[in-house]
């Protein structure tokens, strides 16, 4: 009886060695094959995955969507320069894609969990079940030793997230924290220095570099998982200048122990006055943000029917109507009491110690907040009830750009498309409470990153911060005339017209 025991355990064992020998997947380079790798490995390594038919749904509806579970194939396989084929096998079938530039879509090529503990392989819309053995025909990556320019928040982070590629795929990647990329890529460039390989840049530096001939336009790269609105926020001249990585979105911040309860989703400006008016002389300040900033107008503009941020020539009004009622409305509240003018220091102060209710404030400072214990919510931007069209707040992407000077031009597009792929957006963007550029990482932030309803209304009903040499003049000249119409110096329409004239004079230059 022991023995029969014993016996039956045995083969129970054996038939367990062979089933997990069955379901390893064996990878091949070039015909060798360099590693096995379990189906409890790969799950490991997986995360959310959009496939195309879900991506071409939008950003919106991807994050909506019930998402796959998948790794990425440059992920398993060592960096290659190029590749060309690839064969994958099962039990039963075989196929093979042949492709010059599969080299650069192995970062959109995916290992999907199946049933039963097995993977199938996704390559565009054609699928292979059950995969036992993939083989890449490719040249292996030389290059080494990349430099990245990073800055913005979570910084600690975005290291991290490079010196896990860096070991996965035995490089050296040096991260640098710059506090301003803009001005030390022309400093360096102008002093024949040397420049990064990669580098974040924010939207409205890539007009500049690009004519400066220190990026690369990335067209190639794009990849229709990475939100449409990030992408135009780095076209200039007819290309695209970065790959798009995260945006940071104005939000309405709340004292919860003052403002009382959260606002509806879809609340109304006339709502949030009526709230103000009920803290009239309850507390200091009910509403506080900066009326100097073009940044903080325009989302109220475009409420009271501005049509975009820039006009069908490229340009900026700086005199509509809907800028000029936008800015009558806000002194209206400014001068019942409601609304105090106050730059971001003095807004900030007033926000932790209960001076003031409500300000406008971007989702950078949610993580600042959270630090300090604040009893604090956020909301999306309300709807002016007048027009029916949301004050829509602007969208500050973040993006990687590649240097035009590199001497590794591979390996900085490689860093790139691992930094954009899903699964490093959400961690990263999830501990920032910002959202990713990667459609395929908005299901995944949706669970770990608790403002995510809040922000994904503002990508729905956001103004992208254009790359443009104009919004720039346009930000700079507003800056002088709006202090003069919040001290009274100037009238709304006047201080309008005078603006315009600087900014076409500017533009002229």
């Amino acid at each position: 009886m022991g023995c029969r025991r014993r016996c039956r355990a045995a083969s129970f064992s054996l038939l367990a060695l062979f089933a997990l020998r069955a379901l390893a997947l064996e990878l091949a380079l070039n015909g060798a094959r360099i590693r096995s790798i379990s189906s409890a490995e790969l799950s490991s390594l997986a995360g959310p995955v959009a496939l195309p038919a879900q991506a071409a749904r939008g950003a919106a509806a991807a994050g909506e969507a019930s998402l796959v579970r998948g790794v990425s194939l440059g992920e398993l396989y060592p960096l290659v320069a190029e590749a060309w084929r690839l064969e994958a096998k099962s039990a039963s079938a075989s196929r093979a894609w042949e492709d010059e530039g599969l080299g650069e879509r192995l970062f959109e090529l995916y290992l999907v969990e199946a049933p039963g503990g097995t993977w199938e392989l996704r390559v565009g819309g054609e699928r292979l079940g059950a995969a036992e053995r993939l083989d890449l025909a490719a040249e292996v990556l030389a290059e080494d030793g990349a430099e990245f320019w990073v800055s913005w928040e979570g910084v600690a982070e975005l290291k991290a997230e490079v010196a896990r590629f860096a070991k996965a795929h035995g490089r050296s990647i040096k991260t640098v924290e710059v506090p301003n990329t803009q001005s030390k890529l022309v400093a360096v460039a102008r002093g024949g220095g040397k420049l990064p390989d990669l580098v974040m840049i924010q939207s409205d530096y890539a007009p500049g570099l690009a004519r400066m001939g220190l990026l690369q336009s990335v067209e190639y790269l794009r990849s229709p998982d990475l939100v449409d609105k990030g992408f135009e926020a780095f076209r200039s001249e007819g290309r695209y200048w970065a790959l798009p990585f995260y945006f940071d979105a104005q939000l309405v911040f709340y004292r919860g122990s003052i403002a009382g309860p959260a606002p509806r989703p879809d609340w109304s400006l006339e709502e949030l006055e009526a709230r103000a008016r009920a803290l009239k002389g309850k507390v200091e300040h009910p509403l506080a943000w900066n009326l100097y900033s073009a940044y903080w107008l325009l989302p109220f503009a475009a409420g009271y029917g501005k049509a975009g941020i820039l006009d069908p020539a490229g340009g900026m009004r700086a005199d509509d109507e809907a800028t000029a009622r936008a800015l009558d409305q806000l002194l209206k509240l400014r001068d019942e009491g409601l609304l105090e003018p106050a730059e971001r220091d003095a807004m900030i102060s007033w926000f932790a110690s209960g001076k003031a209710a409500y300000i406008l404030s971007g989702s950078y400072s949610i993580p600042e907040f959270e630090r300090v214990g604040l009893d604090f919510g956020v909301a999306p931007y309300p709807v002016v009830a007048a027009t029916g069209k949301p004050v829509a707040p602007m969208l500050d992407f973040k993006g990687l750009a590649l240097s035009r000077r590199t001497a590794r031009p591979i390996l900085a597009r490689r860093l790139a498309q691992y930094l954009t792929s899903a699964p490093v957006q959400a961690r990263f963007t999830s501990s920032q409470s910002k959202l990713p550029a990667s459609k395929a990482a908005w299901e995944l932030s949706r669970g770990s990153n608790r403002y995510f309803e809040a922000l994904s209304r503002s990508y729905e009903i956001g103004l992208v911060v254009p790359p443009s040499e104009a919004y720039a003049a346009y930000k700079n000249v507003m800056w002088k005339i709006l202090r003069l119409v919040v001290t009274g110096q100037m009238r709304v329409r006047e201080a309008l017209a005078t603006a315009q004239r600087l900014v076409d004079e500017n533009l002229a230059e």
